[in-house]
């Protein structure tokens, strides 16, 4: 009897611990995917090597979501003329989420290419708007990716409005250090365009550093004194990296950082009364178990508010450009998650 009563008491915790983590994505930006697919440089295999989809290895990993960047007219590729995370890239990548029962997060740049904290610039054929015209081309460009996805039967969970934007984007009218009024109607525009074609989607303003509070709290003051409205606040949290030393090296003090972006997470809740994700988190691939260590203690201390995590970008090697994938050798040109992938399966702690 003693034996079935301890059994039920452990049977009580495992359902309680997993009950935190319902609602709590667990996910990775593998934006490039299609493009490391068409290189053909490597497959990509489970734990016991056989050959799978990307997709297939992140739900094996115990992730539930994918984030999705998408471009306004990036430029084709030099090498072959192909055109990577435009409109029809992202929504064939959504669809092979949907089809995976993974939920999907759109990333908008409003940008032709990358935009983040060093470079905001508005795409070339807007470059002449003035900032009713800019606000229009953004919701153009906004409802027809959207419609896009609905059109391939696709809901995204999550919409960012933009991309790593502590000082604004599309610059020069959309810089919010000078121009905070017009950043305040290019992202009203965009949020609102979102919310036209999916009532139900979440909508995110996305920050960088967010051990840094003020960087979160300049844009999320301007989006408050103008009313403007939004569902979530995005952070990128890069721990265990000091990007200050060239080359950047590693900051064993990282945990600092963690803790500060979780007690930011609170913050922003009390102040503003939004619940957080962390879009962007990640960690050279050759240390793979401060990966591991890292992913694990997000996920098991993360505050009552932080609603998810998600890698970026886990699917690629050294070899195509990028040294913080979350991927590693497993023979001739196969390779497997890495510890820092696998940390996902942890479980949010009660």
């Amino acid at each position: 009897m003693k034996k079935i009563i301890f059994l039920f008491i452990l049977l009580g915790i495992s359902s309680q611990s997993f009950a935190q983590d319902t609602g709590f994505a667990k996910g990775a930006d593998i934006s490039w995917i299609t493009q490391i697919e068409h290189i053909n440089k490597f497959q990509l295999v489970d734990e016991k090597g056989t050959i799978v989809d990307g997709f297939e290895l992140l739900k094996s990993c115990g992730m539930n979501m994918v984030r999705l960047r998408v471009w306004v007219h990036p430029r084709p590729d030099r090498r072959d003329g192909q055109t990577w995370c435009d409109t029809q890239d992202m929504v064939a990548k959504a669809v092979r989420a949907k089809n995976a029962g993974m939920d999907v997060m759109v990333d908008f740049h409003y940008s032709n290419w990358w935009a983040d904290p060093s470079k905001q610039h508005v795409p070339e054929e807007w470059k002449n708007c003035d900032i009713k015209a800019l606000c229009d081309s953004v919701e153009a460009h906004t409802q027809e990716v959207l419609m896009a996805l609905k059109k391939a039967n696709v809901s995204p969970r999550w919409i960012q409005v933009g991309n790593e934007t502590p000082t604004g984007f599309m610059k020069p009218l959309g810089d919010a250090t000078e121009h905070p009024e017009n950043f305040a109607l290019l992202f009203q525009r965009g949020e609102q365009t979102c919310k036209k074609v999916f009532p139900e989607v979440k909508t995110m303003v996305h920050i960088d550093n967010g051990f840094m509070l003020e960087r979160t709290e300049f844009i999320l003051d301007i989006l408050q004194k103008y009313k403007v409205d939004y569902d979530m606040v995005g952070l990128s949290l890069y721990p265990a990296m000091n990007w200050l030393a060239n080359p950047p090296v590693i900051d064993l003090n990282w945990q600092v950082k963690a803790d500060a972006c979780n007690d930011n997470v609170e913050t922003i809740y009390q102040k503003y009364g939004k619940e957080t994700m962390i879009v962007e988190i990640g960690m050279p691939d050759d240390h793979e178990q401060l990966a591991k260590e890292v992913i694990t203690y997000m996920i098991q201390h993360a505050p009552t508010h932080l609603r998810g995590l998600v890698y970026w970008e886990p699917i690629t090697t050294p070899d195509f450009g990028y040294k913080m994938g979350a991927l590693k050798p497993y023979k001739d040109n196969l390779f497997m998650a890495n510890e820092g992938m696998k940390a996902f399966k942890t479980v949010k702690n009660p």
